[in-house]
This record gives structure tokens, sequence and C-alpha cells, in this order.
């Protein structure tokens, strides 16, 4: 993944996630960390949010993380596809790493694994983007 996405993902801490079901689609707000490693970010998020059931009934999720500004050529973003998971011991410890104070909080940590993403960076062109494409094993 181009180092350009990961210093924006690094930036950033909060992310919307867009999940389906049969009336629509549903989005919700989450922090996040990043697990580097295997280009995951990590949620925490209660079991029995409508947003939770519907990504463990369907896991491709869309994803996306923006920053806002009245000059167009300063605006940034990301758009992702993700597969929604659970999070193995590992992330949870990263989780809790950036946000120690959610052990006090209810819910599980979920992992979203990168598939696919597009980063818009304004300051580079308006035209140019950047694209990650996760390889499929063999």
């Amino acid at each position: 993944m181009d180092l350009k996405i990961l210093d924006f993902i690094r930036q950033n801490h909060l992310l919307s996630l867009s999940t389906i079901d049969d009336d629509g689609v549903y989005v919700a707000n989450c922090y996040y960390a990043f697990d580097t490693e295997n280009l995951t970010f990590l949620i925490k998020s209660d079991k029995t949010s409508k947003h939770i059931q519907l990504a463990q009934k369907s896991p491709k999720i869309g994803i996306t993380i923006a920053k806002d500004h009245q000059n167009l050529s300063l605006l940034k973003g990301l758009q992702i596809k993700a597969l929604f998971k659970d999070a193995s011991l590992m992330q949870k410890e990263i989780y809790y790493s950036h946000f120690p104070y959610a052990k006090l909080i209810k819910g599980d940590i979920f992992a979203l694994e990168i598939q696919w993403a597009k980063y818009t960076d304004n300051k580079l062109l308006l035209n140019q983007k950047l694209f990650y494409q996760k390889i499929s094993p063999s």
C-alpha cells in the first residue's frame, strides 16, 4: 500500500462504515485503530448494534474517511471496500493500546480488512488517485 495512504490512515481516527440490508444502506461512524501489518481497521462496538449485526450477515462493507475543507484543492479522502471479521487477540491488543479507556466500555473488537482502496488528495493533482488492491493468495 502506498505510504501516502498509510499516512492518511494514521492521521485520522474516525471512519464511516456502510452496511446493507433489505431496507437499504445503513451507516455508522466508528473510532478506529489500525493494524498496519494486516492492513486492517479495528473498531469496537456492541454485538447487538445494527451495523455489527448487518456486517456479520453481509461481511462485504464500505468505508470512507474524509478530510473536509472549503478549498477544493485541499480535500483528502479514502474510499474502501473491506471484509468484516472478528478481531484476533493481537488486534485487540493493538486497539486497546490506542484506546486504553475503551476496556471500560461494553463491546467487542472487530476487524475491517482492506480489500480495495482509492485515495484522493487534491494537493497531489485534481485528477490523480492512488489505488490499492489486495492480492488474493493463489
